[in-house]
């Protein structure tokens, strides 16, 4: 699997990527899985599942506060996403025997799974919705979509991002439930610890999780080295289902 860090990316930009390479390698068999990191400036996407109830601020008024809005071709409803969220599309053949579009789909959630517990979160999949859940609170969506047996689009998890540009959705159009981070879940773990009856809200100049045992390595929240992590566990899983592990 190639993997390809971009950093910070227009969504529109990476949008044109994932496709020119998804077309590639629906062309070209010998051509190598393709999966992207990025991070994209505040933009909100509505997928192929569209339901206007789950867009809480017009399209025009979006553009005013300086969020973007794409229609899409991914399954699922209305997302978000915004500077410090994690987002990985992986471009990788579908077929109906060792990498199927379900394992492909847990894989992308236990790569969050995996990555929470390095932060001493306990993440978890919902029964009914898709995506990574603390609590009642979710840190990870997933939404892919397989066209001539090749992936697009994936996963994004919720790092340090503010979480502000989801005042305008009802995430996933997922009522009652709410949306966490790495950092906010954290930060409302060691508010527990230091003062039981406070809780913090994230901030921006996060960069590092607090040490709450004394004995977890201080681990730096940089999204790069984030992304990399996950990177390397969602290749392992499904190498692991290519080579007929599971």
């Amino acid at each position: 699997m190639r993997i390809l860090q971009l950093g910070l990316l227009s969504y529109r930009d990476a949008l044109l990527l994932m496709e020119d390479l998804h077309g590639a390698v629906v062309a070209d068999s010998s051509l190598e899985d393709i999966l992207l990191v990025v991070e994209h400036p505040p933009v909100v996407t509505m997928g192929l599942r569209e339901r206007s109830l789950d867009l809480l601020t017009a399209e025009s008024r979006l553009a005013e506060q300086s969020v973007e809005f794409y229609r899409i071709d991914r399954g699922g409803s209305v997302t978000v996403h915004e500077p410090g969220q994690l987002v990985l599309y992986p471009i990788v053949r579908v077929d109906a025997r060792l990498l199927t579009v379900r394992k492909l789909v847990w894989a992308l959630e236990e790569a969050m799974i995996f990555e929470c517990a390095r932060w001493g979160l306990k993440a978890a999949r919902d029964s009914i919705n898709p995506g990574v859940w603390i609590g009642q609170d979710k840190v990870g969506a997933v939404g892919v979509r397989v066209a001539n047996h090749v992936s697009k689009h994936g996963l994004a998890l919720n790092v340090s991002n503010s979480l502000a540009t989801f005042s305008h959705i009802v995430p996933c159009g997922i009522h009652g439930r709410g949306v966490t981070s790495i950092a906010l879940s954290r930060q409302k773990i060691a508010a527990q610890h230091q003062h039981p009856s406070v809780v913090h809200s994230p901030s921006a100049a996060t960069q590092q999780s607090p040490n709450l045992s004394g004995e977890e390595p201080l681990l730096e929240m940089s999204l790069p080295t984030i992304g990399a992590r996950v990177s390397a566990d969602l290749k392992n899983l499904l190498e692991g289902f290519r080579a007929g592990k599971s």
